[in-house]
């Protein structure tokens, strides 16, 4: 099942006329190349108007056509990838032979597949819908979760995490680009919470899995295999049946969306004007990947990835072996998973409305990466004491920094849908992005070697989240400073008068078009 090119590959040719850093000096010649897919479509319609109550219509429409695709993606995405570390207490190390450097590296390989398939999946994305390219992907990574029944050695299962690993790459990048196409950028940080609490969900749905895998093994129930293999198998089976599913149903974009009528694409269209985006071009422009590797701001994010994920990268993982230190059962640091994942869902829901209300997302993921910070801090204080000190305070540390460690990167994936412009400039940024994610989930469980109660990987998580503040800090200042340093060049020259029509969607960059404002 091929994915489907995207529609409005003929599109208009226009030019701006820009000066030696990329401003638009507001002369246009009558063609362009490379115009956003959508700039066809509004010479063709017209202009269109749209009113609060309108608004909300269509934001509705899409909410709930859109955002429920996404949402069951992930939680199935991240129940796939978390087989693995669920399967640390329901007997893979004992089945497949697995020492404890050997299951860090089952980890590891995950993201090796990831960072080598990453670059080709974000060109593929250019090419593509990115709804029907992830949802080709998902089934055929349906297919490789459910080979993890014929593995049963360390060689074998490295195989299939790698190739897991590729395949699933396709997701944050993909989501990251969905998110942009779909919705106004105040709404980015609200609709990534949305999609990205299901993680906490699929943390609960994952425990109770497991739990009753587990269960079944214990009572003696007859079984054809072990619970950790079931549980592949019937993730897996889902997987494919989801994925063609999504591939059939889920509208590609604005302009193919069944349930809008036409007036309603145009209104659509307009509602992404003030994005300065729109679904994207097909053409990829070297000045623009030239631009994403010379931006300050793309090594910022790469620094908070790295310094915010490498300790969590580990604490995903070996988050069940974590729990199972503190003295409990096997089943019991399943369930115990749970808190965490309710406490993520609250957190990123609030985290992300709040951030969009304000239109403060830098200050709120400082905000929850602080709150990280202090239960990190509070663990390690406890178990200082002595490993087992007030195991119910560790736990409740623990419980805490589950919730919170993850909540400011999806702020930042957000602050880089809505501020990062350009198709190959924001495909680029996300290649250079989610290569450091992979790299970070590559490191971390390697951080956490010193079993079982891993006090350096503790200390080490504490250092890197302080660092992951002071950038967040800094990301902050330079977009404020940006900002009011564009609007006095505005006030100065005058420039608001001469923007050429539908600036918004030429697919120019947010270097290039000097009218956008970085969202804080």
């Amino acid at each position: 099942m091929a994915a489907e090119k995207n529609q409005g590959d003929k599109m208009p040719e226009i030019t701006p006329v820009m000066t030696s850093d990329g401003d638009i000096e507001g002369v246009m010649a009558e063609k362009t190349k490379g115009a956003d897919a959508l700039f066809s479509y509004l010479n063709q319609s017209g202009g269109a108007v749209l009113d609060e109550a309108t608004d909300k219509r269509l934001l509705w429409k899409i909410d709930t056509h859109i955002l429920p695709w996404l949402c069951c993606l992930y939680i199935l995405q991240y129940l796939d990838k978390g087989v693995l570390s669920y399967s640390s207490v329901m007997g893979i190390l004992t089945d497949a032979n697995l020492t404890t450097s050997q299951y860090s590296w089952l980890g590891s390989i995950y993201y090796l597949g990831y960072m080598v398939a990453l670059p080709i999946h974000n060109r593929l994305f250019q090419v593509f819908a990115p709804s029907k390219y992830i949802a080709t992907n998902m089934m055929l990574w349906g297919l490789v979760l459910s080979l993890m029944t014929v593995c049963n050695d360390f060689t074998s299962l490295m195989i299939q995490r790698a190739f897991l690993g590729t395949l699933e790459a396709v997701v944050n990048c993909g989501f990251v680009l969905l998110t942009a196409r779909w919705y106004k950028k105040y709404e980015h940080g609200a609709r990534v919470a949305v999609w990205g609490s299901c993680n906490g969900l699929a943390t609960i749905i994952g425990a109770l899995i497991a739990y009753g895998c587990l269960s079944s093994a214990e009572d003696g129930l007859p079984v054809a295999m072990p619970s950790w293999k079931i549980m592949a198998l019937c993730l897996g089976l889902v997987s494919i049946v989801y994925g063609a599913a999504m591939w059939y149903f889920m509208a590609p974009s604005l302009l193919q969306a069944s349930f809008f009528t036409e007036e309603e694409k145009s209104l659509a269209i307009e509602r992404l004007r003030g994005n300065h985006q729109g679904i994207g071009s097909t053409q990829f422009k070297w000045d623009q990947a030239r631009e994403a590797l010379v931006d300050i701001r793309t090594w910022l994010y790469v620094l908070f990835v790295l310094t915010s994920q490498i300790p969590a990268g580990g604490v995903v993982l070996l988050s069940s072996l974590l729990i199972k230190s503190l003295n409990f059962t096997s089943k019991q640091s399943l369930l115990l998973g749970m808190p965490g994942g309710a406490l993520q869902i609250i957190f990123q829901l609030t985290a992300g409305f709040v951030a969009d209300k304000t239109r403060q997302r830098s200050l709120t993921g400082l905000t929850t990466q602080t709150l990280s910070l202090f239960a990190a801090s509070l663990l390690i204080g406890l178990g200082n004491v002595s490993p087992l000190n007030n195991v119910a305070g560790q736990l409740a540390a623990y419980f805490l920094m589950i919730g919170a460690c993850a909540i400011a990167y999806y702020l930042v994936l957000a602050m880089v849908a809505s501020n990062v412009l350009g198709t190959t400039k924001k495909t680029t940024t996300n290649v250079i992005l989610f290569l450091s994610m992979a790299a970070a989930y590559l490191i971390g469980p390697q951080v956490f070697v010193d079993a079982p109660y891993y006090p350096k990987a503790k200390y080490a998580t504490v250092g890197l989240w302080v660092a992951s503040v002071v950038i967040l800090v800094v990301i902050y200042s330079l977009n404020r400073l940006e900002n009011a340093k564009r609007d006095r060049e505005a006030a100065a020259s005058g420039a608001a008068s001469t923007t050429p029509q539908d600036i918004e969607f030429m697919d120019l960059t947010d270097k290039q078009n000097k009218t956008f404002r970085y969202v804080l």
